[in-house]
């Protein structure tokens, strides 16, 4: 029996991974109810859209047959060619190793060419059927393919590293002999970069800056320039004779063209300094903090992050789920071994920040949004093992093994840290997916973390509807009582919930407590 003084309390979540708000939280209650503005660890979870963490879709691979035995899959790309038939065709093209792989829709891969530079980063782009290649070596030239002839890109283009459409042409740069050139083809012709309707334009050139990505937004084309002064440009104009050149920012740009992402109805892009931004928020806030869209996270960004390693870093958005994968290596590691995954979606409800979570499963060397079967699109991962790898998968495993749910909050302090509680009984409020454990731990003040565990409920569980697995999140919930017959006192305290089950899943919307006050105390 509960003493008369006792109070329920049932926690929200309110934010995602934050590791610069501090340990500790000080905000007081409202009624029976506590919103949590952040969370000190958030592993492997994506968001439900009332911010309840969830465990991180699982992966699946793409060829049962590795391409090159333990060779990096440095570039993925899904390409399609309609062709005059109107029948799409479609192809997933690979880079490994010194060769460039394409399969037919299938996940059974053949090769297509070799001999290029190991270990440069590739990019494609697909115009009129035409699918263009090129990279960042030295001494590659750009290919094209579609899907009949590969061959050098013809028309005598200039050796470019990216490009991509615009307005009607094709657009490239990251020529190493100029890297501050933009070029631009004739109209409606990839192949023809030197006839009346072609040309360039010089970007700053001899500020210390070569042009490290382009992308097309709202007619308008971005370009960026770094790595170490940085700058934003915006190109204006359909035509050569009316296009503009101005300077949106300085001091602010993308690592490299792979980082330059789409995220709702803005574009995001992460810097050669680990901050990450918004062509929106950069426009709103200029060099204000607003602009670090990881602002909750920037402190361990800059510390963590090989900044070294920036021009293999990563970006790929999953449209349908409204988030976006960054991967990367830790500092003084060489391999992508970690990846942020930054929800969107909750900006357009008003935050100011994504809600982020540190996935630290599987390590990716190249991402790509593509269509799978069903005409199902999700984000495809090259891996260093010669393995394509599926996300979204609902199993939650990666390569046979488990997936690490684990979500910290902050410390507690429910008012004054002079006043000491005693915390008797928990509650994990859940979506249950399953019949497996999970663990409730809580952590007093500086004593060690105490644990125990508890079942998702036993009854019908979500996935074994008929009616599919995720259309019916938020249709069953239950609550989870939990006696802490070892709760003990404290002035703060912090709640954490792991599982580590394989092929399971884990969807928690709340954390309840039962607290009594038992006095003050200003014992050291």
């Amino acid at each position: 029996m509960a003493q008369q003084s006792t109070q329920f309390l049932t926690h929200t979540f309110g934010g995602g991974w934050a590791t610069d708000f501090g340990p500790t939280f000080y905000g007081g209650l409202e009624g029976s109810a506590m919103r949590l503005p952040w969370l000190n660890k958030a592993a492997n979870v994506i968001y439900e859209f009332d911010g309840g963490p969830r465990k991180a879709p699982g992966t699946s691979r793409l060829n049962a047959s590795v391409i090159e035995s333990s060779q990096t899959v440095t570039g993925v790309y899904d390409y399609w060619r309609l062709g005059t038939s109107a029948t799409p065709a479609q192809r997933r093209v690979v880079h490994v190793n010194d060769k460039i792989y394409h399969d037919g829709g299938s996940g059974s891969f053949n090769s297509l060419t070799t001999g290029l530079e190991v270990g440069a980063v590739p990019h494609y782009s697909t115009f009129n059927d035409l699918l263009i290649i090129a990279s960042n070596s030295t001494t590659d030239v750009p290919k094209s393919w579609d899907q009949s002839t590969f061959q050098n890109l013809a028309g005598s283009p200039p050796r470019f590293s990216f490009s991509i459409k615009h307005q009607g042409k094709q657009w490239a740069s990251g020529n190493w002999s100029v890297p501050y050139r933009l070029y631009y083809s004739v109209t409606g012709n990839p192949e023809d970069w030197t006839s009346t309707g072609s040309g360039s334009i010089d970007i700053d050139p001899g500020d210390g800056d070569r042009i490290v990505g382009l992308f097309s937004w709202r007619n308008e084309l971005w370009v960026f320039k770094g790595p170490n002064k940085l700058s934003i440009h915006r190109i204006t104009g359909a035509t050569p004779s009316t296009f503009s050149r101005t300077t949106f920012v300085e001091g602010v740009s993308a690592a490299n063209q792979s980082v330059i992402f789409p995220m709702g109805d803005d574009v995001g892009f992460v810097s050669p300094r680990g901050t990450m931004h918004s062509l929106k928020t950069t426009s709103n806030y200029g060099d204000y903090v607003q602009a670090y869209i990881n602002y909750p996270i920037m402190s361990w960004c800059r510390d963590n992050m090989n900044q070294n390693r920036a021009s293999y870093w990563q970006a790929a958005t999953d449209m349908l789920r409204g988030y976006t994968l960054v991967t990367f290596p830790l500092a003084g590691v060489t391999n992508n071994t970690r990846c942020i995954m930054m929800d969107w979606r909750f900006m357009a409800q008003g935050e100011p920040y994504p809600r982020m979570s540190l996935w630290d499963f599987g390590a990716f060397a190249s991402l790509a949004y593509g269509i799978d079967t069903n005409q199902l699109p999700r984000i495809f991962a090259g891996g260093y093992d010669g393995y394509v790898y599926k996300h979204g998968q609902s199993d939650r495993t990666h390569n046979s093994t488990s997936i690490n749910f684990d979500v910290q909050t902050p410390f507690l302090t429910y008012g004054s840290e002079f006043a000491t509680k005693t915390v008797s009984i928990a509650s994990v409020g859940m979506a249950p997916r399953n019949t497996n454990t999970a663990t409730f731990a809580w952590t007093r003040d500086t004593a060690a973390e105490q644990s125990t565990t508890f079942t998702q409920n036993a009854g019908a569980v979500l996935d074994s509807f008929v009616l599919g697995t995720d259309v019916l999140g938020g249709a069953a919930f239950t609550q989870r009582f939990i006696e802490l017959e070892t709760g003990g006192d404290f002035r703060s305290i912090q709640y954490r919930i792991t599982e580590n089950n394989n092929t399971s899943d884990l969807e928690v919307h709340n954390i309840g407590v039962a607290l009594t006050p038992t006095g003050y105390s200003t014992e050291n």
